[in-house]
């Protein structure tokens, strides 16, 4: 994905997560979505990876993100949840 409306919207759904630090966290199933994301925080560094691991969860309609790397679990409410969705999955 290369498009900037596109990025921006990734961007601000991701500031809404909310994360909590420290969990070694377990899914049932497999993750709906497998993102890595390339940042470039300064232009004479190279850029950072972050994979992160995405479930849609069909109950309430949230989402649920690992940052296998930081060992944080990040939550979604329904509307931001659905944002990333079209973003990642329905494009």
């Amino acid at each position: 994905m290369t498009e900037e409306e596109k990025i921006k919207a990734l961007r601000e759904v991701f500031a809404k997560i909310e994360w909590e630090q420290n969990v070694k966290a377990q899914m049932a199933r497999k993750e709906d979505v497998k993102a890595t994301l390339f940042f470039t925080f300064d232009k004479n560094m190279p850029e950072r990876l972050f994979e992160y691991f995405i479930w849609f969860n069909q109950g309430n309609a949230s989402a649920t993100i690992i940052d296998r790397e930081m060992n944080a679990l990040g939550t979604l409410d329904k509307e931001d949840a659905q944002t990333l969705k079209d973003i990642l999955v329905n494009n």
